[in-house]
């Protein structure tokens, strides 16, 4: 590890409560690799409250504070960051989620020329819980873009550490990703270069109850239905990859209670099985 390179993190923030950005913030500040530098993209608003609290904040604890235009988005609020970043690597934390003291020095110590992202387990916080985001069994170190096209199996934004050089050359977030742009973008990466992934949870990543993407089903659907028109020459000729795709959109219908069709997607995928040839499945 070359203790020179700098770590631009970047803060996206939307109509949350400032606690949760101070807790984010001390949770780098307790980070045993030191240096980076903390890019605060304030997404509120110009008239908000939270705003003026929020820029007062990053002036008195000497942090990179950025205005957008307000409700630009978290992925357009990321662009931005990265824009600005001085950095060798880029990082991406939600204000709501914290890191682990070691995520940074351990990140950099796996990651090398040949390397452009490394990703690591972490632990999943709810309101009454703790659990790791990956069993540790089913973790998976050393993956490819066929099983990432499979499933996600790296996880949220705050896991990745990527060099600003990728970053850029697979043009960053997709701003009209309406959801699952985390998991596009490490689709994007994979094409292009290596990643690695740590089996040591580095991160802590909130769910809350409300106001989660994750719950809106309409919007899931249509990122996952850009994730695959932008995949389709992978999609369209694997019958082991279009199950899987399959069973992930019956999955979602299922928890939309469109049981119609939840069994359309299951048979669809079962389809597609029966027809694959057998050493693929096995």
């Amino acid at each position: 590890m070359k203790q020179e390179k700098m770590v631009s993190i970047i803060i996206p923030t939307y109509n949350r409560s400032l606690h949760y950005l101070s807790r984010a913030v001390h949770s780098i500040k307790q980070q045993t690799y030191i240096h980076y530098e903390i890019i605060v993209v304030d997404d509120n608003i110009c008239s908000s409250n939270y705003s003026l609290s929020i820029e007062k904040y990053c002036i008195s604890h000497k942090l990179i504070y950025i205005k957008t235009k307000g409700k630009e988005g978290a992925n357009k609020a990321r662009n931005i960051g990265a824009h600005h970043s001085r950095g060798d690597y880029l990082a991406f934390l939600d204000d709501d989620d914290m890191w682990l003291p070691n995520k940074l020095k351990i990140q950099l110590e796996n990651i090398s020329d040949d390397i452009g992202m490394v990703y690591s387990n972490g632990y999943v916080i709810t309101s009454t819980s703790q659990q790791l985001y990956t069993d540790s069994a089913n973790f998976v170190s050393n993956g490819n873009l066929y099983r990432l096209l499979l499933y996600n199996y790296i996880g949220p934004t705050v896991t990745a550490l990527i060099k600003k050089e990728c970053f850029f050359a697979v043009e960053m977030f997709d701003e009209a990703m309406p959801a699952k742009q985390d998991y596009d973008l490490w689709i994007r990466i994979a094409t292009k270069f290596k990643i690695k992934g740590i089996n040591h949870p580095l991160y802590l990543y909130t769910q809350h109850k409300s106001h989660q993407i994750t719950k809106d089903y309409s919007l899931l659907l249509k990122g996952y239905q850009m994730i695959y028109e932008k995949n389709k020459t992978y999609f369209t000729h694997d019958y082991i990859l279009k199950a899987f795709f399959y069973l992930k959109i019956a999955k979602l219908f299922k928890y939309d209670k469109k049981y119609f069709k939840y069994y359309k997607y299951i048979l669809l995928a079962f389809i597609n099985i029966y027809n694959a040839p057998i050493n693929t499945i096995f």
